[in-house]
Order: C-alpha cells, then sequence, then structure tokens
C-alpha cells in the first residue's frame, strides 16, 4: 500500500471514529425544530457522508445485479443499496435524523 493511500485511509477512520464520538445529545434530542448547531453539522459532516454511502451503495448494486436477478432480490437490493441512502441524504428534512 503506498503511503497516501494509508494517509487517506487513516483520515478516513478517523473521521468515522469521531461521528461514531459525537455528543449524544445532538442524536437523541427529538425536538420539532432542529437547533442551528444540528443543521450545520447536518449540512457539514452528515449529509456530505450520505453522499458518499450513496456513491458506494450505487457502485455495490451495480457490481452485485446480476447475483441480486439469479437470486430474484434486485428490488431488496435497490431499496437498501440505493432507495435508502438517497433518502437520507436528499429526501428527508435538514437536521432531521
Amino acid at each position: 500500500m503506498s503511503l497516501k493511500k494509508g494517509i487517506v485511509i487513516g483520515i478516513i477512520v478517523t473521521v468515522l471514529i469521531c461521528l461514531l464520538g459525537a455528543p449524544q445529545m445532538v442524536w437523541a434530542q427529538m425536538e420539532a425544530k432542529p437547533s442551528g448547531t444540528e443543521i450545520m453539522y447536518d449540512i457539514i459532516v452528515v449529509r456530505p457522508l450520505g453522499m458518499v454511502g450513496l456513491t458506494l451503495g450505487t457502485a455495490l448494486f451495480i457490481a452485485a445485479f446480476p447475483f441480486l436477478l439469479i437470486t430474484g432480490s434486485a428490488e431488496d437490493g435497490a431499496d437498501a443499496l440505493v432507495n435508502e441512502p438517497f433518502n437520507f441524504t436528499f429526501v428527508r428534512g435538514m437536521g432531521q435524523y
């Protein structure tokens, strides 16, 4: 593995660990109207990660599509790998998790 790939993987792992350690208050608050901090966190961190998840899910769906057709689970695969990340990224309201 080259040094650049190692650095990129290290950064990705660090970001994911930081997301897992996010304050529970931000995730647990169930207010009707999200705060400004929640909306900023959504715009800066969560939506871009949702776009990454959508891209990876779509690529995985394309790679697995022949196998999904054989097993008859193409619709389930599309829902799990493409539709759910799309809805999470583009359909849900700002600051609503």
